[in-house]
């Protein structure tokens, strides 16, 4: 099966890809800190805790599928909720296992597609959802990092990094700004913009003969963006609203997966809330710019770092494996499954 250029032995490299990397890394971190009191330890995680993580999982697949269904809305399409439901975990789980989950667009636009959208408006449905998630972390990530950069320096303990660190968020909230004028506040310089990378000499060395081309694809795609998010921020503000609004809450029940593994171990979080909620968000943003699939590895080591302010040493891996799991494994298991099921009824 190809959807798009997205093919099956693709994602068997990018599942295989991420395995690897993830089971290497819990397994480095089990041997580097695991005790016999971790296995002890683990029989006393709270059990009415185990049951409010799942439904912090599961409400944030149902957001997430209101969210695609209200911009399908929107756009003047009206798609069945357990549709959509159903195609946004398939492409979760070749987002989860493609580099900058570069696969989850394609599979989302192939099987919208599939129900009788045309294949213009199933790609501003999947593009619109992507640039509002983007949107949040391209945006709200330098910015947030930026106006806490000292608080999150001194808790992470590299104030001495700090010119460094500081000249790197600076070039951040540069190409956030970049950003927003590309996709919504002057379509015709992004247009610019892109001819013009497309035009210089290292790019045309690698694409070759196709950097034309894609140049071209490239450039009809933004386009045909720009119009769908100009006719709705114009005619459909409320539904913006509710957009960005379920953005927000989507990734808020998908941050607070960590801090309730905490609470599990009967961690009293109290007022620091918003500073694990600060650098857990800080180290997704910087994750989401690895070309790893899932960013594993880096996620798992980036957690343990975070964890190891309110645990101690012995209960280090064993919370990262059980955030990993529910946040990451958990969902690529079930996306995995109506992936298959599509698959085998191509």
């Amino acid at each position: 099966m190809e959807t798009g250029k997205l093919s099956v032995s693709f994602l068997k490299k990018g599942l295989a890809l991420a395995l690897i990397f993830s089971l290497c890394t819990l397994t480095f971190l089990f041997f580097h800190s695991a005790t016999p009191d971790t296995w002890r330890s683990i029989f006393y995680f709270n059990p009415e805790i185990i049951f409010f993580l799942l439904i912090l999982v599961i409400a944030s697949w149902l957001v997430e599928a209101l969210r695609v269904k209200l911009i399908a809305g929107t756009l003047g399409e009206e798609v069945g909720f357990s549709d959509i439901l159903r195609i946004n975990m398939a492409g979760l789980f070749t987002g989860n296992i493609t580099p900058f989950t570069s696969g989850s667009v394609p599979t989302q636009v192939y099987l919208f597609h599939r129900l009788g959208i045309s294949l213009g408006k199933a790609t501003a449905i999947v593009t619109t959802r992507m640039v509002f998630t983007s949107l949040f972390f391209m945006v709200g990530g330098p910015v947030a990092l930026y106006l806490f950069r000292r608080r999150l320096l001194k808790e992470l303990g590299i104030e001495h990094l700090a010119v460094i660190i500081n000249a790197m968020l600076l070039f951040l909230l540069v190409l956030s700004f970049v950003f927003l004028l590309v996709c919504v506040w002057r379509p015709h310089y992004g247009r610019i913009l892109v001819k013009k990378v497309f035009s210089l000499r290292l790019v045309q060395k690698v694409l070759g003969s196709r950097a034309e081309a894609i140049s071209d694809r490239f450039l009809c795609e933004l386009q045909e963006f720009q119009s769908c998010l100009g006719t709705i921020l114009r005619h459909r503000f409320l539904p913006v609203v509710g957009v960005i609004f379920l953005t927000i809450l989507y990734w808020i029940i998908n941050l607070s997966i960590a801090p309730a593994v905490l609470k599990g171990f009967g961690v009293n979080i109290g007022n620091r809330i918003f500073r694990l909620l600060l650098l857990e968000f800080a180290i997704l943003f910087l994750v989401s710019l690895i070309p790893i699939p899932g960013g594993s590895g880096f996620t798992e080591m980036g957690l343990y770092s975070l964890f190891s302010f309110y645990l101690p040493k012995h209960l280090l891996a064993v919370s990262v494996a059980i955030w990993r799991f529910l946040s990451y494994y958990l969902t690529t298991l079930v996306g995995g499954l109506f992936f298959l099921r599509y698959l085998m009824h191509k």
